[in-house]
């Protein structure tokens, strides 16, 4: 298996420059950028990346006015017909639900790309913080560590965005089983009605591109949270292995010393577990660093799209409620299924990743208890305890200083939509 996907690589080795860093790229150095290589790939793709640029040179204008079209065609041009459809159907209440669901999770996407652009140091500072020789994996455990979070976080990306453009194939195929009696979303324009030829078939195509397009965009912004965290996560696992084994490490590292003829003093084995302890504290201190880091950069975001989140579910729960004879309309029902999903998996993803992010940092107590700390004398004991005490307070991430990312959060909001639900249902009803 092994050599057929070396031959495979061989032969698409001509598609590098157009492919993510890291899909024909051998891993062994494991370079922090296969983190958000599919990431930046798609940013890129769509215009939404960073212009680095200098404003004297062609490319950088070339790179503003096709920034511009992408978002003229995604965003601008959607965004205007389904507020003049909201506006024209505002007495329906189901109508209103599903076309302002679908403006609203469309909308807190390029939010979300607006807070992305604003925070573009930050973010830059992120990218380059995961370069830092604390977070350099040295022993062989260590590189596993890295290359089954960085897994993770790439899986988390690919199927993610793949699932969001399946989601949207259906509402792309929907008015085919319509008899073509409606559009992918329902827009309104002022001046030209969309149903007519040839005004149907242009706004059709248009569809086709700007939602998956739409898909991919939100799909890098909630998934680059994640995989920035994930990263977190996996450097919380290097400094767990090494508490639970520092002795084994320092005698690596004695023997490594022997071999390279470093100074006698660094022959004992006592010298190399206090060096190995103090490592720990310092790699600790900077994962501190980092986790603030990742929550400066994208709090703002992260607490618009929880609160969004809850209307969003609440507003397509009452447009299935408000559809009559649903047998007669499958793809509809299908495609609000598919669409709930894809919201809830969108949500449960960051607090999937927060919730790990607390309970590893929670555990490195218990891995520095767990070493052979007792084999020690007292002046490496204080390096343990110190660390205890540094340990106390879990990592976490929160949202805008309101909701830590995790599993309790993501259960919460589930709850307040439906209570919301419940609450527009039984007005409905009376």
């Amino acid at each position: 298996m092994k050599t057929l996907m070396e031959n495979m690589k061989r032969k698409l080795a001509v598609l590098k420059p157009i492919l993510p860093y890291g899909v024909i790229e051998p891993w062994d150095d494991l370079n922090p950028r296969l983190y958000h290589a599919v990431h930046i790939y798609w940013l890129r793709f769509y215009g939404m990346w960073y212009n680095n640029f200098s404003p004297c040179s062609i490319t950088f204008w070339l790179h503003i006015v096709y920034t511009l079209i992408v978002l003229w065609l995604v965003c601008f041009l959607p965004g205007i017909g389904e507020v003049v459809y909201l506006l024209k159907r505002r007495e329906n209440i189901g109508d209103v639900a599903e076309g302002l669901y679908l403006f609203l999770s469309e909308m807190y996407t390029y939010f979300k790309v607006a807070v992305f652009w604003l925070n573009k140091d930050k973010v830059i500072n992120l990218l380059r913080y995961l370069s830092c020789k604390e977070f350099k994996p040295v022993e062989a455990e260590h590189k596993e560590i890295i290359r089954k979070s960085i897994k993770a976080a790439r899986f988390v990306m690919t199927y993610y965005s793949t699932m969001c453009v399946g989601a949207v194939s259906v509402g792309i195929i929907m008015p085919l089983t319509e008899n073509f009696e409606i559009l992918p979303t329902n827009v309104e324009y002022p001046f030209f009605d969309v149903y007519k030829s040839p005004a149907y078939q242009t706004l059709y195509i248009h569809h086709i591109y700007y939602k998956p397009a739409t898909c991919i965009i939100d799909g890098v912004m909630d998934t680059i949270l994640a995989a920035f965290v994930a990263s977190a996560i996996g450097q919380i696992e290097i400094l767990a292995f090494n508490l639970r084994h520092f002795d084994m490490v320092a005698e690596r590292r004695r023997k490594r010393a022997i071999v390279e003829n470093k100074p006698s003093g660094e022959y004992t084995q006592e010298w190399h577990m206090r060096a190995v302890l103090k490592e720990c504290i310092v790699h600790h201190n900077s994962i501190i660093k980092y986790v603030s880091m990742i929550e400066s950069a994208f709090s703002l975001a992260s607490a618009l799209q929880f609160m969004l989140s809850v209307m969003v579910l609440c507003l397509v729960g009452i447009q299935f409620l408000s559809i009559e004879n649903p047998s007669s309309h499958p793809m509809q029902i299908m495609w609000m299924a598919i669409y709930l999903t894809c919201m809830l998996i969108e949500v449960f993803i960051l607090c999937w990743f927060g919730d790990e992010l607390i309970w590893k940092s929670m555990a490195l107590r218990q891995a520095a208890f767990d070493g052979p700390w007792l084999g020690t004398n007292q002046k490496t004991m204080i390096f343990i305890v110190i660390f205890l005490e540094r340990c106390k307070r879990p990592l976490r991430v929160t949202a805008g200083k309101i909701f830590t990312l995790s599993l309790d959060t993501y259960t919460i909001l589930i709850n307040w939509a439906y209570k919301a639900f419940a609450v527009v249902s039984n007005m409905k009803k009376k």
